[in-house]
């Protein structure tokens, strides 16, 4: 059991999705959401950051709304951290229905002194599937409340650490697609 809160970032307007929630879209007879929570089934606890509380009651895991609305990721990250109940909380977004459970344990078993732990795969740093310790919610407050909502400007202020994988493999970039546009799911769905 990896003593970490898993929290799944599904509050998004979903714009460019033609507003249809990505969490809720299928895959492979599985909706993103849960392809997520099966990866993530050695976590402590799971828990769903969303407006929108309704829509996840059938999955029995607790939702938790924002607590500062309209900041984007930052308001989902700060929501997570004020509601788990572990001192660390890996924040995902609910449209990369394709990470797998070796890469979830990979972040969740790595141990180090950070505020947040960040994986960067083919030079791109994935702030979105990241670890974030409950000694960041003042900074995330401050950040709101100036309305810099810049999620990897607020990540290279903290103590932050950058990892690639773990001693027997890397990330790769596929665990980490996430899925934006109507076009991205038709490519996803044909793979």
């Amino acid at each position: 059991m990896i003593n970490k809160t898993l929290a799944i970032l599904a509050g998004g307007k979903s714009s460019r999705m033609n507003y249809n929630n990505k969490a809720l879209l299928n895959y492979k007879e599985k909706k993103f959401i849960e392809h997520i929570i099966e990866a993530g089934k050695n976590y402590k606890e799971i828990i769903i950051i969303s407006n929108n509380k309704e829509e996840y009651k059938g999955f029995n895991l607790r939702v938790v709304e924002d607590i500062y609305k309209g900041n984007g990721p930052l308001s989902g990250i700060h929501s997570a951290l004020v509601n788990s109940t572990t001192d660390e909380v890996l924040c995902i977004a609910c449209d990369m229905p394709l990470i797998t459970e070796k890469t979830l344990n990979i972040l969740g078993d790595y141990s180090g002194d950070y505020e947040v732990l960040i994986p960067r795969v083919s030079e791109r740093l994935q702030p979105l599937c990241s670890i974030y310790s409950k000694k960041i919610i003042r900074n995330l407050e401050e950040a709101i409340k100036e309305n810099n909502n810049k999620l990897q400007l607020l990540i290279k202020s903290l103590n932050y650490k950058i990892i690639e994988g773990n001693e027997e493999a890397k990330f790769i970039e596929d665990d980490f697609l996430n899925i934006n546009t109507e076009k991205e799911y038709s490519e996803l769905e044909e793979r």
